[in-house]
């Protein structure tokens, strides 16, 4: 009779323990349950810390618990680590949900974000090559599209540059800082068929572009600076009256260009008065025999 009481006592005393045991884990589960559904309701309305912290504290329950964080709350918890700014949090946590089919279209356009933000062209290059990879028709496609080419030109990638450029919308291609970005592509490249329509596009949409002036003024420059040396080398060696009437006849046109060019140096030094701009134009009053303005230019370019 003693011996079947102890055991009765010693059964009991196991069942409460493991009836105990069962209803904490019945009580975590439904705690980390409703914990859940509230940061994923703040996420839902905008309050991101309120998620933040909620989906936080329930990695912080998983893993004293030693159990496996589920991928979505890695998501969800980047996801509002960015709208607060907390970049560093939103690299931790999407890195991690990279790591699982969780990951979206949204991990990789913000990763790519982050790292911008944090100076790291090469993974930023990473996300973006990725999310054009997997979502091609994705929502943000446009956008990725762009900050890749600006990354690829800032890493001097050029190649990479060209290829992705036609990708671009014609509202994208019509905006001038990333067709000015094509015309420093296509000059690396040494394009150089490419360059005049380009500069042609430039000056339509901002008359005082740069690139677009420096490249029609070198280009007449060069066009009368070429033509004048040829004519000239050819009458010194040719001294005939025919070859003279042919050299009056190549000045018109070379001062033509001259005069051309003139105009856009005296425009870009207007803009930004460099010695190189003050440079070309002493050689172009050179070429004119005006002595006195060759060598204003020529003064304006030793002072700066």
């Amino acid at each position: 009779m003693k011996s079947r009481y102890l055991l009765a006592i010693i059964l009991g005393g196991t069942l409460l323990i493991t009836s105990c045991t069962s209803t904490k884990k019945i009580v975590e589960q439904d705690s980390s349950i409703q914990k859940y559904q509230e940061a994923k309701t703040a996420l839902n309305s905008g309050d991101y810390q309120k998620a933040l912290t909620s989906f936080e504290e329930i990695i912080e329950l998983k893993k004293n618990q030693n159990k496996r964080v589920d991928s979505t709350i890695y998501q969800n918890a980047g996801v509002a680590a960015w709208e607060l700014k907390q970049t560093d949090k939103t690299i931790q946590y999407l890195e991690l949900a990279k790591r699982f089919s969780v990951a979206n279209d949204k991990t990789y356009s913000i990763l790519a974000k982050a790292f911008l933000e944090k100076d790291n062209l090469s993974k930023e290059i990473t996300n973006l090559e990725a999310y054009i990879a997997k979502y091609p028709q994705g929502e943000e496609i446009q956008s990725v599209q762009k900050q890749l080419f600006t990354a690829y030109v800032k890493s001097e990638n050029w190649d990479s540059a060209y290829k992705i450029w036609p990708s671009f919308d014609n509202n994208a291609q019509n905006e001038v800082k990333y067709l000015n970005s094509y015309y420093k592509v296509c000059e690396k490249l040494e394009y150089k068929n490419q360059l005049e329509k380009i500069a042609q596009q430039l000056l339509k949409l901002d008359k005082n572009n740069i690139d677009a002036l420096e490249f029609f003024a070198e280009k007449y420059y060069w066009l009368a600076e070429n033509s004048y040396v040829k004519e000239m080398k050819a009458y010194q060696v040719n001294k005939t009256d025919k070859q003279y009437q042919q050299l009056l006849a190549a000045y018109k046109v070379y001062f033509e260009n001259y005069r051309i060019s003139k105009e856009y140096f005296l425009r870009l030094y207007q803009i930004n008065p460099k010695p190189r701009y003050a440079t070309f134009l002493g050689n172009i009053f050179t070429r004119y025999e005006n002595k006195e303005k060759a060598d204003y230019y020529y003064n304006l370019a030793k002072k700066k």
